[in-house]
């Protein structure tokens, strides 16, 4: 019987969905890895080491009670924090003070687990981290997975200590590059996205139709799955009643609703027959799988979950300050449109309905940068297994 000699603990934050499912990616890349490791290693099957994933949000329950109110009710708020403290020196000034908030969870945590190897999805557990290791003289290995698709916020930036830092574009690893970050320990490993969209990828359009069936929708329509975040940052509201309710697109589309935890968007739509409504599920690929393509706010996790199907993308909002610069990443890499206006997001989707080779002709660049990232994501597992060494 095999014994768990190494433990890898994956930090994370619940503020958004982001964070969370790229450290489920790292630990389903751990997992798909360790498997192939088992079944091609039969030499040393007897001593194979399996390390056990724990992933874990150490921060006290007002960050995530915060996150949730300005998300929904202050969406600017959340837009100047994030921008005011886009500068090193007040990025420095944020890490002291988060450090001070949570330095008592992440010393519990060190006693109760004495990891092997810790890795953040997170900026502000990152120099959070070196200063509780510095202060218990541990030398447990930190690695660093940036959250930004197209520029990195000072807040990642400020610590460069870390045994390896992941950037997950050709653009973070430049700007890290260019912040400092040392060569060799900076990795440009592509976006990991959980194996379930991997799996999804697969599916047939018979196995799709049959999902769409099952949501009481009909397989010949044009379908557009739309997901604006659990916390209603996008104001998706606006965008279903936009897109429903014109008349020349009145009984040619439909919509897979990602409603999340917004209870008051699931009942607003519930048993509307254009509309299927799904609440917070984390098997969500099988469902975006279905649609023809992936629309809501310009989050980088979404648009690579969309990548990995090889589904186009419609960015119809994004969270200023902090998704901006996505805008640019989706068209620069041909991964689908941006159209944030009610105009423009009507004019796109009759467009789509109208000349489906639209569609065909975005699938060529997007299966290009996903073969790229799938690529790139291969040198995760072994760069973390050598620090295991």
């Amino acid at each position: 019987m095999l014994h768990h000699k190494n433990t890898i603990v994956i930090l994370t934050s619940k503020t958004g969905g982001g964070h969370v499912s790229l450290a489920e990616a790292l630990r389903d890349l751990l997992e798909k890895g360790t498997l192939e490791k088992d079944a091609t290693d039969t030499q040393n099957r007897a001593t194979l080491q399996t390390p056990a994933i724990t992933i874990i949000d150490p921060q006290p329950g007002f960050f995530h009670l915060h996150y949730r109110l300005v998300s929904r009710y202050a969406l600017w708020l959340w837009a100047a924090e994030f921008q005011f403290f886009d500068t090193p020196r007040r990025a420095q000034w944020a890490h002291h003070v988060f450090s001070l908030l949570v330095q008592q969870q992440l010393h519990t945590l060190l006693d109760k687990i004495t990891p092997t190897l810790i890795i953040t999805t997170y900026p502000f557990l990152t120099s959070e981290v070196m200063r509780v290791l510095a202060k218990r003289a541990s030398q447990i290995p930190l690695v660093l997975l940036f959250s930004d698709a197209n520029g990195v916020h000072s807040a990642w930036l400020t610590e460069q200590r870390t045994q390896a830092t992941f950037a997950p574009t050709r653009e973070t690893y430049q700007q890290a590059l260019t912040a400092g970050f040392a060569a060799e320990r900076l990795h440009l490993v592509g976006w990991p996205v959980r194996a379930q969209f991997a799996q999804a990828f697969l599916a047939s359009q018979e196995e799709r139709d049959a999902q769409l069936q099952k949501l009481n929708l009909v397989p010949s329509r044009f379908t557009i799955f739309l997901q604006g975040g659990g916390e209603g940052a996008a104001h998706i509201t606006q965008t279903v009643e936009n897109i429903l309710t014109a008349s020349d697109l009145a009984g040619r589309v439909q919509i897979i609703l990602a409603a999340g935890t917004n209870r008051a968007l699931q009942e607003k739509y519930k048993g509307r027959g254009d509309v299927a409504v799904l609440p917070y599920t984390k098997e969500i690929a099988w469902f975006m799988s279905a649609a023809d393509v992936v629309m809501g706010k310009a989050g980088p996790n979404m648009l690579f979950e969309s990548v990995m199907l090889g589904k186009p993308f419609i960015a119809s909002a994004y969270i200023p300050g902090q998704e901006q610069a996505n805008l640019a990443f989706i068209q620069r890499h041909g991964l689908g449109w941006v159209t944030l206006q009610p105009a423009e997001q009507r004019k796109l989707i009759t467009s789509l309905i109208h000349n489906p080779k639209q569609i065909q002709d975005m699938s060529t660049t997007l299966k290009a940068y996903r073969q790229w990232n799938l690529e790139a994501n291969t040198q995760i597992v072994p760069l973390l297994y050598a620090m295991l060494s």
